[in-house]
């Protein structure tokens, strides 16, 4: 992406707000504090509560029924408590792995079983059908959506009334609800981390440390993006001054900076020799050497083990990590 994207996204979580169209006029969509958090818990419990009151059944008890008249299965939702274990697992093992190529095996793993998860889940809710639960969260997020609209960048004045929002038509909603889907996916952890380790934001990371200090705001009144921001800047900032030895090529890159970061936590030399003629890493590609700060003469023990046959003897080994012999 362009320098201009990532100064923008900056600058929008700065703000406070993102400034958006809706027909002819302007709309200024709140980012979320913690006060904000507050409301937000209370109008899931309003409606949680109405829909109890009409009857409709909370997500456990239509669990507990459909279990009953064996609608469902008690091995499917033990597969879904296993597949939730795995992927936890696989998530936190990817943190520790050193070579990337590695690391997209584990990724390719986590997606698919990520897949089997929410296919699994699906058939759940089908069989299961609409709870107090769902109720609440689709009533609560519109209003929460109404709390966030503003005719003025101050966010001091409703874009709409309560009448006003209710009177809406139904895909009127949808458009709102996907216009603030949109602020969310631009301004992810992702695109933020990614943001402050773009040069223009170099000078900024150690003002981080102090959240006050950089924004002149009580905690209180900053926006979840406000606090990304100095977190992750704050991170990388520890990560440049704790970490000896990071390849060029992966400093502007978060999840190669993180996960190299790990690594040599986790091992307290680098992997790769820097006196070796030829470094070795089993299992490494060529890339994954470049990365970890290997010379481009770096190989792989695996593709050098391809070359005689599939083994290496200790003298090629030793070799190949360079002794001589």
């Amino acid at each position: 992406m362009k320098e201009e994207f990532y100064i923008s996204l900056i600058g929008e979580a700065f703000d406070g707000y993102t400034e958006e169209r809706l027909g002819d006029r302007t709309v200024y969509i709140k980012h979320v504090n913690i006060r904000d958090q507050r409301y937000l818990h209370k109008y899931y419990e309003k409606y949680k509560k109405k829909a109890l009151d009409k009857g409709v059944e909370t997500e456990e008890e239509r669990i507990k029924y459909v279990l009953k008249e064996g609608l469902w299965e008690e091995k499917d939702d033990m597969q879904i408590q296993s597949l939730d274990f795995e992927i936890d697992n696989l998530k936190k093992t990817v943190n520790q792995l050193i070579l990337s190529s590695q690391r997209q095996k584990y990724r390719e793993q986590i997606d698919k079983k990520t897949q089997e998860l929410i296919s699994l889940k699906g058939k759940r809710k089908e069989v299961i059908g609409k709870t107090a639960e769902d109720y609440a969260t689709a009533r609560s997020g519109d209003e929460v959506l109404r709390f966030l609209l503003f005719k003025n960048k101050e966010l001091t004045e409703h874009f709409f009334t309560e009448l006003e929002f209710d009177d809406l038509e139904a895909w009127e909603i949808g458009a709102l609800t996907k216009m603030h889907s949109d602020i969310q996916s631009r301004l992810s952890d992702k695109t933020l981390q990614e943001a402050v380790l773009r040069p223009f934001f170099s000078m900024y990371l150690s003002l981080c440390e102090d959240a006050y200090g950089f924004y002149r705001k009580p905690v209180t009144e900053l926006t979840i993006y406000q606090l990304r921001v100095v977190l992750f800047g704050r991170m990388f900032f520890n990560i440049f001054q704790f970490t000896e030895d990071i390849p060029d090529n992966i400093r502007d890159d978060p999840e190669k900076l993180l996960a190299y970061s790990e690594s040599k936590k986790n091992n307290s030399t680098n992997p790769i020799r820097d006196d070796a003629a030829g470094s070795a890493v089993f299992g490494a590609t060529n890339q994954d050497v470049k990365e970890l700060g290997g010379t481009e003469g770096g190989v792989s023990l695996t593709e050098e083990a391809k070359k005689h046959g599939g083994t290496l003897n200790m003298e090629q080994m030793m070799r190949l990590a360079g002794h001589d012999v």
